[in-house]
């Protein structure tokens, strides 16, 4: 892994000198090896995204629950295409964000009191004082509640167009932000530890839409499964 963060600095070393002293060949050149510097990181992210679950088998006992909602409510919503998501549910899906905040505060806290937490994270904002996860981790579970608390106000007060509103809310983004950040964090401090960087974003992206095809696939296949066996709506 630090080989491929290497290559990828040098790459971009490479591509980012002055203008002026690269022919059209240099930068041609230096695209390349940034693509190739990049892409294969990329796609370790993306395995490493993937394979969190089977490293960190702790991570299951709040992943379960959300992928089982997930599925169960995709096929629901394909099975009664007359039926939208509500405000209600809007309002119950955003604050699956706040919740997993929570459960990746007291992981990282080894499961200390909402108190202690409160006190630790003051002092090293104030202070010195060092907190048990990396500070990239401590502000993705805030961004994660702050972003949880935001959606649910919008939802609660109806401050976003229903369709807007309905599409922010339903379960594939919220459902993968917050995989997104248990992988993250759940993996904080071990050998198998996923950088917050900029490879692991598009990474993250490249498998929200990995995600969504393999849900499309799938509910297409169970449909004309159905229809072939002459169920109707299935």
């Amino acid at each position: 892994m630090e080989n491929l963060s290497n290559i990828t600095a040098d790459a971009l070393a490479n591509a980012t000198a002055p203008l002026t002293n690269l022919s059209l060949l240099d930068k041609a050149s230096g695209a390349a090896a940034v693509a190739q510097g990049i892409i294969p990181l990329i796609l370790a992210r993306l395995w490493d995204l993937v394979a969190a679950p089977f490293r960190h088998p702790e991570m299951l006992w709040i992943i379960f629950p959300l992928a089982l909602t997930f599925i169960v409510l995709e096929f629901y919503f394909d099975r009664h295409g007359d039926e939208e998501l509500g405000w209600a549910a809007a309002v119950a899906n955003a604050l699956i964000l706040l919740i997993v905040a929570l459960d990746l505060l007291k992981h990282s806290f080894s499961n200390a009191t909402p108190w202690v937490v409160v006190k630790e994270i003051a002092l090293a904002a104030f202070t010195d004082a060092t907190l048990p996860l990396p500070s990239q981790n401590l502000i993705l579970i805030l961004f994660l509640a702050a972003l949880g608390v935001a959606i649910t106000i919008i939802n609660y007060y109806h401050l976003l167009p229903r369709k807007l509103a309905f599409e922010m809310s339903s379960h594939p983004p919220m459902n993968f932000l917050a995989y997104f950040a248990i992988a993250i964090v759940y993996g904080a401090g071990t050998e198998t530890e996923i950088p917050l960087d900029i490879p692991t974003l598009i990474a993250g992206a490249l498998l929200f839409f990995l995600v969504l095809v393999l849900v499309f696939l799938i509910r297409r296949g169970v449909s004309n499964f159905f229809v072939g066996q002459g169920r109707g709506n299935w």
